[in-house]
């Protein structure tokens, strides 16, 4: 099992805290219950227990995608005396996965470490989308991207949100607080699989706004998990985010440096 570290929210010294995915009990087969367990570990201490911080109601989010990010979940794994967290889920298709785990260790910043995993069995699933994708249908609500600009890298990027209902438009009072948020947006680059967490706002205007800085040009996929009625919803879109424009007039090609 490949551990593919990556921290994402904080500069400075890399943390000594990394998520370990400890077992998955031999391969992990589609449509097959498997419990997957993790233990956040300190290097500098590796026996003792690393305490989590709870972000947004849980101690520990943990995002799973296909590498064709096609497919997505937010799970939050139950903690046991031991200092293991652990859930379970079942993989409808073969391939590679990589799983997010977005946690705080107490006394640390937060970070987002990235592991993956393999799912044997089954029919490969189709290539993910490429093409720009602005507008979602989910459980009879239509959102909208309502900024027609493109998005480009390193600079402020804000991304209203409009909901509609059956041809009429959602407020912010139509929105529930989901996870002490307004909504999760959840952004993910098919190339480096870059990973962005937002916490969105709301205005008189949209009832959903991101604010974001894309770290470099590349597609993006994009989940927003919102409630209304006490429903919890998901919808997905397809961002291209290209260079600046003084980038590309100037060409300085150590802006895409990778990490």
């Amino acid at each position: 099992m490949e551990m593919n570290h990556h921290h994402h929210g904080h500069h400075g010294q890399p943390s000594p805290i990394a998520m370990k995915l400890i077992a998955g009990g031999g391969a992990i087969v589609t449509g097959k219950n498997t419990r997957l367990v993790f233990r956040p570990v300190n290097s500098n201490h590796p026996e003792a227990s690393v305490p989590l911080s709870i972000q947004h109601e849980a101690a520990f989010h943990l995002i799973i995608v296909n590498d064709q990010l096609t497919s997505f979940e937010h799970l939050h794994p139950q903690h046991d005396a031991d200092g293991h967290y652990f859930i379970d889920v079942t993989f409808n298709q073969p391939g590679k996965y990589l799983v997010y785990a977005d946690y705080q260790a107490e006394g640390y910043a937060p970070q987002t470490d990235r592991l993956t995993l393999e799912v044997e069995g089954g029919e490969q699933p189709a290539p993910g989308e490429t093409n720009e994708k602005r507008s979602a249908d989910t459980d009879g609500l239509h959102l909208a991207i309502a900024a027609t600009a493109p998005f480009v890298a390193g600079a402020e990027s804000h991304i209203p949100v409009a909901i509609t209902k059956d041809g009429k438009a959602l407020n912010a009072a139509d929105i529930n607080p989901y996870l002490g948020a307004v909504a999760h947006i959840i952004m993910i680059g098919r190339e480096d699989k870059d990973f962005l967490h937002i916490h969105p706002m709301s205005d008189s205007r949209f009832p959903i706004i991101g604010h974001t800085v894309f770290p470099k040009a590349d597609i993006y996929r994009m989940w927003i998990q919102f409630k209304t009625e006490g429903v919890l919803h998901t919808a997905s879109f397809t961002i291209q985010v290209g260079n600046a424009a003084a980038e590309v007039a100037t060409g300085h090609a150590h802006h895409h440096h990778h990490h």
